[in-house]
């Protein structure tokens, strides 16, 4: 088993804790003998149920192979939707108002100071779920916000 599909419980559960879902619960059976075991598993995820593809003779490695389906399948689901990605900073404050919608925390608060005459720039920090987070130099207050925004979606992921 490559190192990549070791982390697959562990990145499942970081997706769950990120978008506010339950945590992940797994299941397992041995469909073989004591002395040659053969196991599969399932987990579910914010009520949908993913299967391991086939039988292993570790319990975690069944494990492994469900969480990394469940990735798979949640990962396209993403891809179809056509969600913006947050390397074009233009839709940050919207990805992260959405999420914030969806999981019932309020929005966040910027704060946007400006440079000075000489120097025309805007720098903007918000409070997001408890935390704060501060964004880049930019040319403008709203540029300075979505990259603020940006920098809370990148500690998320």
């Amino acid at each position: 088993m490559t190192k990549e599909k070791h982390l697959c419980k562990n990145r499942l559960q970081e997706y769950t804790q990120k978008a506010g879902l339950p945590l992940p619960t797994y299941r397992s059976k041995n469909e073989g003998f004591p002395h040659a075991p053969k196991f599969w598993a399932q987990v579910e995820v914010n009520g949908k149920t993913y299967a391991s593809t086939g039988r292993f003779t570790h319990v975690k490695e069944a494990e492994q192979d469900a969480a990394r389906t469940a990735l798979e399948h949640i990962t396209q689901i993403v891809k179809n939707a056509g969600i913006p990605t947050i390397q074009d900073p233009n839709y940050c404050k919207s990805i992260l108002n959405e999420y914030c919608a969806k999981i019932n925390l309020k929005k966040p608060e910027y704060t946007t100071t400006f440079g000075n005459e000489k120097h025309p720039v805007f720098i903007s920090s918000m409070v997001f779920n408890g935390e704060t987070y501060k964004g880049e130099v930019a040319g403008s207050k709203k540029m300075a916000e979505q990259l603020a925004a940006r920098a809370a979606i990148q500690s998320l992921l």
